[in-house]
């Protein structure tokens, strides 16, 4: 892809993480952390708009996930630190870094543990706390209604039925996506997108196997490790007002515990804004 770049890094404790470039080598950085049941290619699309705007967008894959090694009874924490590395090895100084849907909260942990190099955080569609079971059950897609619990009691049964959606074809899991999004905008997304564009990211995050994504899923439903409201950095909250996955009482409860949130809802918008709004995210992310 033009204007794209992957390599892996070896980590202190030997691992390897995994990550791709997208866009201005010299422009400004953003770290993206991706979605949950995702991997470093949810911004893949992003390199061209990232190359004309100035940006240097770096997508590291979470352990265990893509081409990334690795590391069972990891915390949410543990991802800044890795982060930390990966910035280290890239020469980068301070940097935003941004979080679509499950991802939001592992861009919280870098502000939280990075808040001397961490300029801006920003985040879309972003899930609060999992911790109580009853916020899993509200969330609007089936596989992370069943993910969550079955995380957090069986990872085993989990990463058996992860590794049997993966034989799945992509336009089968695309047409199932489509019945299954309530909102109009994210039907006219996803319908707009080939099988490969729409699920690509969610077939590599499983490269490697499925229990880095079920440690994910088990990550985001454990205590964070640290408090909101200790964060330093401004954050900015991308909401779809007709958002059913990670829905809009999600964002509220994050702007009501960050101390410097900006909460944008976007009317007629529903979970899949990262493509129509990522213009105008860049643009926030590095003013």
């Amino acid at each position: 892809m033009e204007h794209a770049f992957e390599d892996r890094i070896r980590l202190p404790d030997g691992r390897m993480l995994g990550f791709a470039e997208y866009g201005d080598r010299r422009g400004l950085p953003i770290i993206n952390c991706h979605g949950a049941m995702s991997s470093r290619l949810d911004v893949a699309f992003a390199a061209p708009l990232c190359a004309e705007k100035g940006v240097r967008l770096l997508s590291p894959d979470r352990p265990g996930i893509g081409l990334s090694d690795p590391r069972p009874g990891r915390t949410m924490l543990d991802w800044a630190d890795d982060v930390r590395v990966l910035a280290d090895a890239l020469g980068l100084g301070r940097f935003a870094v941004f979080g679509w849907s499950g991802g939001g909260p592992y861009a919280f942990a870098c502000g939280a543990r990075l808040d001397d190099r961490v300029t801006k955080i920003g985040t879309v569609g972003a899930v609060a706390s999992l911790e109580r079971p009853e916020a899993a059950r509200r969330l609007g897609l089936w596989a992370d209604r069943m993910l969550f619990p079955l995380a957090m009691r069986a990872p085993r049964i989990a990463a058996v039925g992860l590794t049997m959606a993966r034989r799945i074809p992509a336009e089968m899991l695309r047409q199932t996506l489509l019945r299954e999004l309530p909102s109009a905008s994210d039907r006219a997304v996803i319908g707009a997108l080939s099988a490969k564009e729409a699920t690509g990211f969610f077939y590599e995050a499983l490269r490697s196997g499925a229990r880095g994504v079920v440690e994910d899923y088990r990550v985001l439903g454990s205590p964070w490790g640290f408090e909101l409201g200790r964060l330093k950095s401004e954050v900015i909250l991308w909401q779809g007002e007709e958002d059913t996955l990670s829905p809009i009482e999600h964002a509220h409860r994050l702007a009501e515990q960050i101390p410097r949130a900006r909460l944008i809802v976007l009317p007629g918008r529903g979970h899949f804004l990262l493509r129509p709004e990522m213009p105008r995210i860049l643009e926030e992310l590095v003013s």
